[in-house]
């Protein structure tokens, strides 16, 4: 009985992890469209709740920060909330509504290297792709093991029934 519980609660976490889209940013100053390019990049993605994004990047030449709606529109660096400098950086979206996006190193933000999403609760119908981007190392492990989730439910199914 206590395994069949455990099995239980290994399905649910598997299907959460099942779920969640990852969506590749490939975190650089856009040599065209400026502030519009990461817009235009995901106007087509629909964004939703524990969604991950993943800001490619090579540390020490970005960064990523959360800004508010206000110092995002002005690129006000200075008031981040949080700062990620490592990357790749994989940022789960985990309330709905807008985050903005930029990288405080300077001038980087004016020049168009920010972006904002706007997380909804839920799709009634499956997100658009990312936009074709090769993940990074961390991106393909998150990729891996929502494959090995997948594969664990489907073999406690068999072991159950």
């Amino acid at each position: 009985m206590a395994t069949n519980i455990g099995i239980l609660l290994l399905l649910i976490v598997a299907s959460s992890l099942a779920q969640a889209a990852q969506h590749v940013v490939p975190w650089m100053i856009p040599t065209t469209q400026g502030s519009s390019f990461y817009s235009n990049l995901f106007a087509k993605t629909t964004f939703n709740l524990n969604d991950i994004l993943v800001f490619n990047y090579t540390t020490g030449t970005h960064n990523v920060v959360t800004l508010s709606k206000d110092d995002f529109k002005d690129c006000s660096v200075k008031n981040k909330m949080e700062t990620f400098e490592v990357g790749p950086t994989m940022i789960k979206l985990n309330r709905t509504g807008e985050y903005y996006f930029a990288c405080a190193f300077p001038a980087h933000c004016s020049l168009g290297q920010k972006l904002s999403v706007n997380v909804m609760a839920s799709s009634s119908s499956s997100p658009e792709a990312a936009p074709a981007v090769a993940p990074s190392s961390p991106a393909s492990r998150l990729s891996v093991a929502a494959t090995f989730s997948v594969l664990l439910m489907l073999i406690a199914i068999n072991i159950l029934f």
